[in-house]
């Protein structure tokens, strides 16, 4: 466990604030406030994320570009890597983290010999980078495609060598099943759930065998077979940096990646915004509950409306923060950072540079 873990303990609190008048976020232009109880300098270490690190000088960890000093001595300014030492300054009035490499051979080459700290643990974010789990019609309809085994079972194990579709030079595969459909007005996205992973056994002219090296369900004749590719010719990476999403951004949750009803933190779910919304990698939304609305009926109050009884609309109750891991075009696969209650679709996701305002009304007597 990284010493990190010893700074964060004592010091970690809500990342959220909840107001008289409902949930806001901070404008964008506000003025960056770092922790009390920040460090003043800080050696990262093996085991470190650049969000924990976020989180160890700021309450928002997404406003960690306007902290973070971009280096322009280094090929790749957001890239920190073991051993680095941050030091907290102070520039115009305003914190900064500035850098000093470990290693550094020349202005503009750095010492690659470890690796770069991820955002979150490599663990929650790679498999669904490697390949796809959001996929189309047209993608189902021309994906590879389990045929079986030669003992002709209908379910297939661990201990079976399985055949796919077509003649496939691909070494690493991941076995699918859909499990869930997401819709966005005219656009149709299926969500898949992982079976199993699979290594290129021996390819024919018309199939191709399979050996599974790790299950987490029966295999099925007609389950998806996809291939695993570099994360890097997809433009993607575990390295991003969180960021708020465009202002004013709002995204709706559209269901967890499996198809469960609730979700919590460092789970993965759907939402209904992507690349098209000027999202990326790194892109995060608050989440909030909805306010309830409460009836009033002389001078007693009820969650039941009753016909004449007078309305108010509770504040909306900031719950919890998610990251966008895998944007599309239209959708995103995003990552429970923060959970205060489950998660489902009913949670609004939206921008932590909004303006102040409350997605309910302040709580007001409507009478009728």
């Amino acid at each position: 466990m990284s010493r990190l873990f010893h700074y964060l303990i004592p010091t970690l609190i809500s990342t959220f604030v909840l107001v008289s008048n409902g949930a806001h976020a901070k404008p964008s232009n506000s003025e960056l406030t770092v922790k009390h109880d920040a460090p003043k300098s800080y050696t990262v270490v093996k085991g470190d994320t650049l969000w924990d690190i976020s989180a160890l000088y700021l309450d928002s960890p997404w406003l960690w570009p306007r902290l973070w000093q971009i280096n322009p001595e280094i090929d790749n300014p957001h890239l920190i890597y073991p051993g680095d030492k941050l030091t907290l300054i102070w520039r115009d009035g305003q914190p900064v983290l500035s850098l000093k490499p470990m290693v550094k051979l020349s202005p503009k080459v750095r010492v690659l010999d470890k690796q770069a700290l991820p955002t979150v643990p490599e663990g929650l974010v790679l498999p669904y980078l490697k390949s796809d789990r959001l996929v189309d019609m047209e993608v189902l309809a021309t994906s590879e495609k389990v045929l079986g085994a030669s003992h002709g079972r209908k379910y297939l194990t661990s201990e079976d060598s399985l055949f796919i579709s077509g003649h496939q030079k691909q070494q690493k595969w991941g076995i699918y099943r859909v499990a869930a459909e997401f819709k966005r007005d005219d656009k149709v996205m299926l969500a898949l759930k992982r079976i199993a992973s699979a290594t290129l056994l021996n390819a024919e002219p018309e199939f191709t065998g399979l050996t599974v090296t790790n299950q987490q369900q029966e295999i099925l004749v007609n389950d998806l077979a996809l291939p695993e590719t570099g994360i890097e010719t997809l433009g993607l990476s575990t390295t991003f940096y969180p960021q708020p999403s465009p202002p004013n951004s709002q995204a709706t949750i559209l269901g967890a990646l499996e198809g469960v009803e609730y979700v919590g933190q460092n789970q993965i779910v759907v939402i209904d915004k992507g690349t098209k919304d000027e999202l990326r990698q790194g892109s995060m939304f608050e989440l909030y509950q909805q306010g309830s609305k409460v009836f009033k009926q002389g001078n007693e109050f009820s969650y039941q409306e009753e016909r004449g009884a007078g309305e108010l609309q509770l504040p909306d109750t900031p719950i919890g923060s998610l990251m966008v891991i895998r944007p599309y075009p239209f959708f995103s696969l995003a990552l429970i950072t923060d959970s205060k209650a489950p998660i489902d679709k009913n949670v609004t996701a939206l921008s932590p540079e909004s303006s102040q305002t409350s997605l309910s009304e302040s709580p007001k007597d409507n009478q009728t």
